[in-house]
């Protein structure tokens, strides 16, 4: 129970705590072979919902606390590494945090500013969640905090850790699909429906290419075995006042597809302290500087899973063979992605004792990562029907930040009171700059890695991008506390933000919170023996959200060339109309909780219930075409409510000498809607008033014709007699419907933890329930293979079938894949990590010298089950899954 709480400008423990805060800690990070530490977080913190998009090295991990709180702008948490915020801020509607964002993409797609990171450095990470804890941040904690913890130098005799793993990774489910036998079958069949004939042109599967032929495209694309290495060397030391902490890491992933592509990355951190002879001065530097190197092919290869199984690749001169509207796969791996990433963080904090309980801090803080890319497209991987010529792309990507930070900190005990006093202000600037590159008609391939050799017909279009952002706040914190069991805590932040106009730059919010430990009240624990540890909470506040693009509020231009040039050269026109008047999103927060310890706290539950109402939101407002645009940024009347339960709940079940078994469960049950809409919002049609704000409007699906094997979708009082009907063609604005929601009706993860001698064995579930796409999209019948299930379907007329038939005609199939015939329970559960360890005894340590030695195997991602059979991960669709990884490491200190 006294476990420290990390809040960031101040520091609680677990016991006294007004907050909802989610800790992970080294601990478990380590047990996880994982290259981007958001990754470890996946499943295990109530309320903080974790995706990754894709399972390539250096792919975007999205972190969502508590739920969408704004209709198009961001909800990023601000993420901060000992006292330094580490965001990337993009000019996307919504805002997102991807490095590339303004640059280029390869196979992974978005780039995650945190695949720089080195999780090996990481002490702890917590999570706030609610306005208590967010509200010191003011509107940079409006979608919640990330506090990223590294571990630091502690007193004692020179140390060297040395840990090395080394692994292997497989894509852990295949889609199954159709074989040739069974593919060339449902073309005939399609071609016969359609009453046409096949054709050399129409269907060279059936009539060109050879009909015993076979490729499983998942196993020659995706089917090898990836290889991951990490090495982290540490040494450590010092005496009481001055003490050193310096890192070297490594980190290699390679993939499953072919050739040698992966990533390397290394990394290096200092952390030094000081503290004068009368202790009163105290000095903390960090440095950390990380490279990485990616090497990808540019398009993801999972995307070739149902070509045709019987397409050749290459032509009998050894050519790659092309077909109209077919993209050949060999052609993919001649395309290359190289991006190269650097990331250096600093932060000084500087601590004096004033006087008796008064301290004054300062931290000065400074961040720049940077990426550059190249993508490489020579001629001869190009369809030669089209325009065929070597080009290429570049893009040089740079973000600073620097951040100062003065505090006066102030703690005095009076009688049984203790009293806390926090004040700060802070100076914060981000400087975003940008070049993107496109070149052309190289004359050798070999040079598409610069823009020495590129033509100069067309000239290499140039399309740069800068922003600067400029915030500053005051903030202020009182802390009370009476007897050790009433806990009172009141935040209020002044904010400045320069992505608002000048009478709109500044916002003030705040919270109040108060805690009461009622199990130390007299006689209770005689009363209830069984409780051992009693605690109600609760908070309310305001928060407010600047998390848009810049430059929002102001008139701007934009270039154009091309058809709309004048006279042969580009020109300028209006980009957006100003609005002054743009304020801050705000939403008002409510949360309550209860934590309950029962025997010797072998028994812990913490259960909260939050309730978000987010207003004036910052949207795209619906204005008369006369302006000289049809829509503006403004502050739309509409209210968004997010609620939702969290329960956490820790049991050591069993305790003796030589065994120990733990248990941690979290459940998060998160729900939201519309309150209120207002009509000017420019996409009001996809809002829907009482319903989740991810809900998913479409077609009602009611099955297929008899006659003609079409499907058929509910008509919505479209007969002249107001009765709904059933259509072909169903009406876009008339007839969707709401027919689920994309977030999860709940999840969570559970962990046990055995320990046996020597050795500890631990095994975590994560769970997710909600609805999602579940079946194939692809037309039956068309040049490209299905899943092996379709084989039900209607074949001739009279029939009663749940699938349509199959047909060599999409339009059939257009409102097919945006109804609810393909729309269901996809609900997963996922092993996610296993781990096993045996730590040697000290008497064989000693022998060899050593501090501690310990050896360990792990597994992530071991599996998945889940109704869905259409995709190669329930989360990540038909991309790049995540692996299934085994590992094997030693760790040991001498």
């Amino acid at each position: 129970m006294d476990d420290i709480v990390i809040k960031g400008y101040y520091n609680t423990t677990k016991r006294k705590s007004t907050s909802a805060v989610g800790t992970v800690t080294s601990e478990e990070i380590a047990k996880q072979p994982v290259a981007n530490p958001l990754n470890a977080l996946q499943g295990r913190v109530a309320g903080a919902l974790i995706t990754q998009s894709n399972g390539l090295p250096g792919s975007r991990v999205t972190v969502q606390i508590r739920g969408q709180n704004s209709i198009e702008n961001g909800t990023i948490p601000l993420y901060i590494i000992d006292g330094i915020p580490f965001n990337i801020t993009t000019q996307a509607v919504p805002v997102r945090d991807d490095l590339n964002s303004f640059g280029i993409s390869g196979a992974n797609g978005a780039v995650s500013p945190f695949s720089v990171i080195n999780p090996a450095d990481i002490e702890r990470i917590d999570i706030l969640k609610d306005v208590d804890a967010t509200a010191i941040y003011g509107s940079r904690g409006s979608n919640g905090v990330v506090l990223i913890t590294t571990k630091k130098a502690k007193a004692g005799k020179t140390r060297v850790d040395l840990n090395v793993y080394s692994g292997i990774g497989k894509v852990a489910r295949q889609i199954e699909m159709m074989n040739t036998q069974q593919y060339l079958a449902l073309r005939k069949e399609a071609f016969a429906n359609d009453g046409l004939t096949a054709t050399a042109a129409n269907a060279p599967d059936l009539m060109v290419w050879d009909q015993n032929a076979y490729t499983n495209w998942q196993d020659k694309y995706m089917g090898g075995t990836a290889g991951t290495t990490d090495a982290q060397l540490t040494v450590s030391g010092g005496d009481s006042r001055t003490r050193f902490l310096l890192n070297g890491g490594y980190h290699k992933e390679t993939t499953v597809m072919p050739g040698s592509l992966g990533s390397d990355r290394i990394s290096g951190r200092f952390n030094g302290d000081h503290s004068s002879a009368d202790r009163k001065l105290n000095i903390n530097l960090s440095i950390s500087y990380s490279a990485d190197k990616t090497n990808l092919n540019v398009t993801d290869p999972s995307s070739v899973y149902n070509l045709p199984p019987n397409m050749p690749l290459y032509n009998p001169n050894g050519t790659l063979y092309w077909y109209s509207g077919i993209n050949n796969p060999e052609a993919l791996f001649m395309q290359k992605y190289i991006g190269k990433t650097n990331s250096f963080i600093t932060n000084t904090a500087v601590k004096y004792s004033l006087l008796s309980g008064l301290d004054f801090k300062t931290n000065f803080g400074f961040t720049r990562i940077s990426i550059k890319q190249n993508t490489q497209q020579p001629g001869y991987s190009k369809n030669p029907v089209n325009v065929v010529s070597n080009s290429a792309r570049f893009a040089d990507i740079t973000q600073e930040s620097w951040l100062v930070e003065p505090q006066l900190n102030y703690n005095k005990r009076i009688g049984e009171a203790v009293v806390s006093v926090l004040a700060g202000t802070s100076f914060q600037r981000n400087l975003n700059d940008g070049l993107s590159i496109s070149a052309d008609n190289y004359t050798n391939p070999s040079q598409l890695g610069s823009l020495t050799g590129a033509g100069t017909n067309p000239a290499p279009d140039m399309q740069p991008s800068y922003t600067l952002y400029k915030y500053t706040s005051i903030f202020g914190r009182l802390n009370f506390e009476w007897k050790s069991r009433y806990i009172l805590n009141a935040t209020v932040r002044r904010d400045g933000s320069s992505r608002f106009g000048p009478g709109k730059r500044f916002g003030t919010f705040g919270s109040v919170a108060a805690a009461w430990i009622f199990s130390d009240e007299d006689g209770l624990r005689e009363a209830l023996p069984f409780l051992s540890f009693g605690k109600i909470r609760s908070s309310y506040g305001i928060t407010g959200n600047d998390q848009f693009p810049d430059y929002y509020y102001m008139s701007t231009l934009a270039s154009a060339s091309g058809s709309y040039a004048y006279q042969g050269s580009s020109v300028l026109f209006p980009a957006r109309i100003p609005n002054p008047a743009l304020a801050w999103e705000s939403t008002k927060r409510l949360d309550v909780g209860l934590e309950l310890g029962f025997a010797d706290n072998r028994i812990y539950l913490n259960a909260g219930y939050y309730h978000n109402r987010s207003s004036t939101q910052v949207s795209t407002v619906r204005v008369s075409s006369v302006a000289g645009t049809n829509a503006y940024t403004g502050n739309l009347p509409a209210t968004i409510q997010n609620t939702g339960f969290e329960f956490e709940l820790n049991t050591t079940n069993i305790k003796s000498d030589h065994f120990t078994w733990k248990t941690s469960l979290n459940l998060t049950i998160p729900r939201s809607k519309f309150l209120a809409i207002d009509k000017s919002y420019f996409n009001a049609s996809t809002a829907v008033l009482n319903e989740p704000i991810t809900a998913v409007m479409r077609y009602v699906y009611m099955g297929v014709d008899p006659a003609t094997g079409r499907p058929l979708y509910a008509a919505f009082n479209a007969s002249s007699t107001g009765k709904d009907t059933v259509s072909f063609t169903p009406s876009f604005n008339l007839d969707r419907r709401v027919i689920g929601n994309s977030a999860p009706t709940f999840y969570g993860g559970i962990n046990n933890e055995f320990s046996f001698k020597n050795f500890d064995l631990s095994f975590f579930f994560q769970y997710t329930r909600r609805e999602g796409q579940v079946a194939f999209t692809t037309v039956p019948g068309v040049l490209a293979n299905i899943d092996a299930s379709r084989t039900e379907r209607w074949t001739a007329p009279g029939q009663h079938t749940v699938n349509p038939r199959a047909t060599t005609v999409s339009t059939i199939y257009s409102n097919y894949a945006g109804s609810d015939a393909t729309w269901g329970d996809a609900s997963w559960l996922r092993l996610r990590n296993v781990s096993l360890s045996y730590t040697f005894s000290q008497n064989w340590i000693q022998k060899a010298k050593l501090q501690n030695l310990r050896v360990f195997v792990s597994g992530q991602n071991l599996f998945v089950t889940s109704k869905v059979k259409s995709a190669f991960d329930p989360e990540t669709g038909t991309s790049m899954p995540p692996l299934r990884v085994l590992t094997a490491g030693i760790s040991c200190s001498f």
